[in-house]
C-alpha cells in the first residue's frame, strides 16, 4: 500500500508533513474501502481541495481520519456528498466545526444507515449554521446521544425547536444543544421513537435468513421527516425499505384495557411480510387505468395471497401477524373500515364478518386461489371488490 501511495508524492507534498502522516497512517483502511477512482476523486482530491480553502491543518487531517468509515458504511459517494457540503458550509462557520462535522460523520452514517438520510442530515446541519449557529458544534459533541435516540425526523423537529425558541439567545443555544436546559430533554423526550430500525436491523436479518434460508437487502427511510408518522415498508428494486422507527402498537381490548405490541415485533411482521413478496410475487401487476381505491384493493389481496402461501410453509407466522389485524364490525362501514376487516378475515379463518362485501371478498378469495394466472385473478377480484365496495361502503 505504501508504494502505491508513493504515486502520489505531489498530493503528499502539498498536504505537508503533518497531514501526509496522517495520510500514510490512514492509506490501509482507505485503501480497503474505496474503488481506485474513488480513492483519487473523492479521497486525495478532497482532501486537497480542503487545503486549498486555507483554513488550517485540522479539517484536512479529519477528513482524512474520518472519510474511509463513512465510505465503509454507506459507499464512497456518501464521501463526495460529506465533501461537498463541507465546502458549502465552510463560509459560514468556523474550521473548528467543519472538522468536528468530519469528526462526527461516521456516527452518523452508522446510525442513519442510508445515503439518503445522510444527504438529509448534512443539509440539517447546513440549515442550523443558518438558524442557530453557536448551536451546531455542542450537538455534535452529543450526537451519539442524540441520534441513539432519535430518527433524523426525530432531530430535525428538536433541533429547528431550539433554533427557533433561542434564534437570538446565543447562551440559551449553547444550553439546547447541550442538553443542559429542562426544555431541550423534555423535547427531546416526546421525539423520543420507541425502536429504531438501525438497532434492530442485525436480528431482523437473522430472522428472516432462518425462514428463507437466504438474505434480504434492507434500508431505513425516514418515515417521519416532516411529521411522526412513518410510511409503509416498500421495496424497490430488490431491497426493502423500511420506516427508521416504530412506536409501539397500542390497540384497546373488548375488556377495556389495551395490549402493546413493541416495535421490535412490528419489525418482525413488517419484514416477514415484505419478504413473503420477495419470494411469491413473481410479476409486476398491470396498474395501467386503475384507480386508487382499484389499486389498494389489489394489494390487499395480493397481500392476502402472499401471506397464505407462506402460512402454508411457516404456521407459526400467524402468531406474527395476527395480534395487528384489530378490525371488527363495530370498526365501522366506511371503504377504509371494510378493508381492514376483509385483510383480517382472510388471514383469520375464526373470524367471523356476517357483512356482505366482506363475505363476497373472501368467497372469491377462496374460489380462484388455486387459478394460475395469479396476476389476472388477483386484478379482478380487485375489482369486482372495489365496485361492490362503493356499493355497500
Amino acid at each position: 500500500m505504501a508504494v502505491e501511495l508513493e504515486k502520489y508524492q505531489d498530493i503528499l507534498d502539498e498536504l505537508g508533513e503533518h497531514a501526509g502522516e496522517v495520510l500514510r497512517a490512514s492509506w490501509g483502511e482507505a485503501a480497503r474501502v474505496f474503488s481506485p477512482r474513488g480513492l483519487e476523486n473523492h479521497y486525495l482530491k478532497g482532501a486537497v481541495s480542503l487545503k486549498s480553502l486555507g483554513r488550517g491543518t485540522d479539517l484536512v487531517v479529519s477528513f482524512i481520519q474520518r472519510a474511509p468509515a463513512v465510505a465503509r458504511e454507506l459507499g464512497e459517494d456518501a464521501v463526495s456528498d460529506l465533501l461537498a457540503a463541507a465546502i458549502k458550509m465552510y463560509s459560514k462557520t468556523s474550521a473548528a466545526v467543519i472538522a468536528a462535522i468530519f469528526s462526527t460523520s461516521p456516527v452518523a452514517a452508522a446510525r442513519l444507515g442510508d445515503p439518503e438520510l445522510f444527504r438529509g442530515y448534512l443539509h440539517l446541519l447546513d440549515t442550523l449554521l443558518a438558524q442557530a449557529p453557536r448551536g451546531v458544534r455542542p450537538m455534535l459533541d452529543h450526537l451519539s446521544t442524540l441520534l441513539g435516540q432519535l430518527t433524523l425526523g426525530g432531530l430535525r423537529r428538536w433541533a429547528l425547536w431550539g433554533a427557533q425558541a433561542h434564534k437570538t439567545n446565543f447562551d440559551g443555544q449553547q444550553k439546547y444543544f447541550s442538553l443542559e436546559s429542562p426544555e431541550s430533554i423534555g423535547v427531546l423526550q416526546k421525539e423520543r421513537k420507541g425502536t429504531l430500525f438501525i438497532d434492530v436491523q442485525r436480528r431482523i436479518g437473522m430472522y428472516l435468513r432462518a425462514l428463507w434460508g437466504r438474505d434480504f437487502f434492507m434500508r431505513p427511510t425516514s418515515g417521519d421527516f416532516e411529521q411522526r408518522e412513518g410510511y409503509r415498508s416498500y421495496i424497490e428494486g430488490y431491497i426493502i425499505h423500511f420506516p427508521d422507527a416504530y412506536d409501539d402498537f397500542v390497540s384497546p381490548t373488548p375488556a377495556g384495557a389495551e395490549t402493546r405490541i413493541p416495535g421490535i415485533e412490528l419489525y418482525r411482521a413488517s419484514a416477514a411480510h415484505a419478504a413473503c413478496h420477495q419470494v411469491y410475487t413473481t410479476r409486476q401487476f398491470d396498474s395501467i387505468g386503475l384507480s386508487s381505491l382499484q389499486m389498494a384493493l389489489t394489494g390487499l389481496i395480493e397481500d392476502a395471497r402472499v401471506e397464505a402461501l407462506a402460512l402454508a410453509k411457516f404456521p407459526g407466522l400467524m402468531h406474527t401477524w395476527l395480534p395487528l389485524h384489530t378490525a371488527t364490525p363495530q370498526s365501522g362501514d366506511g371503504a377504509a373500515a371494510l378493508m381492514a376487516r376483509l385483510a383480517r378475515a382472510l388471514l383469520d379463518g375464526q373470524y367471523r364478518d356476517d357483512h356482505p362485501w366482506v363475505a363476497l371478498g373472501c368467497c372469491l378469495f377462496r374460489e380462484r386461489q388455486a387459478q394460475p394466472d395469479v396476476a389476472a385473478w388477483v386484478r379482478d377480484i380487485g375489482l369486482v371488490s372495489r365496485t361492490n365496495c362503493l356499493r355497500w361502503g
